[in-house]
């Protein structure tokens, strides 16, 4: 199953895509947009150019599991894309109370494409080390847009390992918050 994942800001939105099989995420572009987030039409144009099968879009937890008002964001990011592809909103259940989510019972094989909000905390913390930038000002911007389809590969490199572990949206522990001994403790 190839997915494509979103890490949603309010300029920038970081695109990344996986293999064909679902194992390994890569960076795949940037999109600008203003700050009403990136436009559903443009996220389905990729989901199709792509042959995705499903979009992952990046949710901003505190440290402490709370929602802010990027969390919001996301969520509206989210919606807006299950909408434009008629694909059903995925969310771990210990998050949809917390989120104020509607419980969703159709079952997930009988939907076609999905999408899934997934957690994103310490991810671009984790794609700064993995690209090795750093905070020199010379062309902090390029650096900053690059950082930002890395830290959507991250994101969905954590989605792709949670689901070959068998995880039913479960263990998305980033490997810096394993490393800083924040793993989730089911």
């Amino acid at each position: 199953m190839r997915w494509l994942c979103l890490d949603p800001g309010m300029k920038r939105t970081g695109v990344a895509l996986s293999d064909p099989e679902g194992t390994f995420a890569v960076p795949l572009i940037v999109l600008t947009h203003d700050r009403s987030g990136p436009s559903a039409d443009e996220v389905a144009d990729l989901v199709e150019d792509h042959r995705a099968t499903g979009v992952v879009v990046g949710l901003p937890l505190s440290m402490d599991g709370t929602a802010s008002e990027q969390t919001q964001f996301a969520i509206d990011v989210a919606r807006s894309i299950a909408e434009r592809l008629s694909a059903r909103l995925e969310v771990r259940e210990e998050l949809r109370s917390l989120l104020g989510l509607p419980d969703d019972t159709t079952p997930p094989d009988e939907v076609g494409i999905r999408v899934a909000l997934w957690d994103e905390r310490l991810t671009t913390f984790e794609a700064k080390r993995l690209v090795g930038t750093d905070a020199r000002p010379k062309g902090r911007r390029k650096k900053t847009q690059h950082l930002d389809a890395h830290a959507a590969a991250v994101i969905l490199q954590s989605f792709l390992d949670a689901q070959a572990g068998g995880s039913k949206m479960g263990d998305e522990t980033t490997p810096a918050a394993r490393e800083e001994g924040l793993e989730d403790s089911d």
